[in-house]
């Protein structure tokens, strides 16, 4: 019987505090939905720019068997300047960018050996080892189509020698595709959107919990110089912070920075702001540094971890998750630092980026000071 009343008890507790029913029913569902989604290795939507010198039947067949596949998002065109691949790789807009040169259909109908060339953005070294797959398995269905059709019919088989048709990969600003130089400005913004997040929300929360919360609203101070105190000691030691994982990334992990370090200190600053601001918005909810643990992870770790771009695929996942990921706001500072560590991107090629930081860091900071302030008047 006092078994029975423990349990009794417990379900008790379990109704006052709905958050345990929260965490341990809903919780395991949407992160099962959550990394079902997101966790996908296969690459879609892939922006492809297909310029076409040559524009006779054999090149547009060669097009066609790129667009039949779905993979791609094609934009063709028949010019091409360097200057112009290199503006639609460094802003993101191509993926990759596939040249057909004009002797193509030509060399072809000669039976001569013919080249198009790849350029191929390699700063996410997963997506660019995938396309290279599909672009050598399109190029080989592309080959065997034609030389039954085209060849076959004038006596030519398989014995005969083969007419290539190549294709000449050019990878951008990651030449060896070297793992090191993709992961490591990712897990910066990860590890930074978690440590920034943590550091506030534990810190309040530990004065709440040690009862000197109370005693520090009996002095003179205002609320707004609690804040300021608060926020800028961990505010340099997040700057520190970061000067510590460059210097790791580029020294140990040998990873190469091409950029402005002034812009990559500006978007780090903007960045560590609004983290430490959530933080504070997550010290104002809850009065337990073990709850604000929790949530810190939840709404730091996952979000940063699936849907900024770090590991997986964006424009693979459904339209929702697509959506979601434009409210992570390690997804910009992710593009920042990958485009000043391995492209050497100027601020006119990030600013929306820095713009999206900008207002994230404003939003919490403003909806954190202001919860916390009627929290403690």
């Amino acid at each position: 019987m006092r078994t029975f009343a423990i349990i009794n008890k417990e379900i008790l507790h379990i109704k006052r505090d709905i958050r345990i029913l929260y965490f341990s029913l809903i919780w395991p569902v949407l992160l099962l939905i959550l990394f079902g989604y997101s966790v996908n290795f296969d690459v879609k939507n892939i922006r492809l720019v297909y310029i076409d010198l040559d524009g006779k039947k054999n090149s547009r067949e060669l097009l066609n068997k790129f667009k039949v596949t779905g993979l791609f998002n094609i934009s063709a065109q028949n010019d091409f300047s360097y200057e112009m691949s290199q503006f639609l790789l460094d802003n993101g807009r191509a993926n990759v960018i596939i040249l057909i040169p004009e002797v193509f259909s030509k060399k072809i109908s000669r039976r001569e050996e013919t080249n198009f060339q790849v350029l191929i953005d390699g700063s996410d070294n997963n997506t660019a080892r995938i396309l290279v797959g599909y672009i050598i398995g399109i190029t080989q269905n592309y080959y065997q189509q034609m030389f039954t059709a085209d060849f076959g019919r004038l006596g030519y088989t398989q014995n005969n020698p083969e007419m290539p048709v190549n294709y000449i990969m050019c990878f951008f600003y990651n030449q060896s595709l070297r793992s090191q130089n993709f992961i490591v400005p990712g897990l910066i913004a990860v590890i930074m959107m978690i440590i920034g997040t943590l550091l506030t929300s534990l810190t309040i929360t530990g004065e709440w919990e040690r009862g000197t919360m109370e005693q520090l609203l009996y002095t003179p101070i205002k609320p707004m110089e609690l804040i300021l105190g608060k926020l800028v000691p961990y505010f340099v030691v997040g700057i520190v912070q970061i000067t510590l994982v460059l210097l790791t990334g580029t020294l140990i992990f040998k990873v190469p920075f091409k950029g402005n370090i002034t812009l990559f200190y500006f978007a780090s600053a903007l960045f560590l702001l609004g983290t430490l601001g959530m933080g504070l918005f997550l010290s104002s909810i809850v009065k337990s540094q073990q709850v604000a643990a929790m949530l810190a992870f939840l709404t730091s770790f996952l979000p940063a971890f699936l849907l900024s771009g770090f590991i997986f695929s964006i424009p693979s996942m459904p339209f929702m998750l697509r959506a979601l990921s434009y409210l992570v706001p390690a997804k910009y500072f992710l593009n920042i630092i990958r485009g000043v560590f391995l492209k050497g991107s100027e601020f006119s090629v990030l600013w929306s980026d820095f713009f999206a930081m900008v207002l994230f860091s404003f939003i919490f900071v403003f909806i954190s000071i202001t919860r916390f302030k009627k929290r403690i008047s």
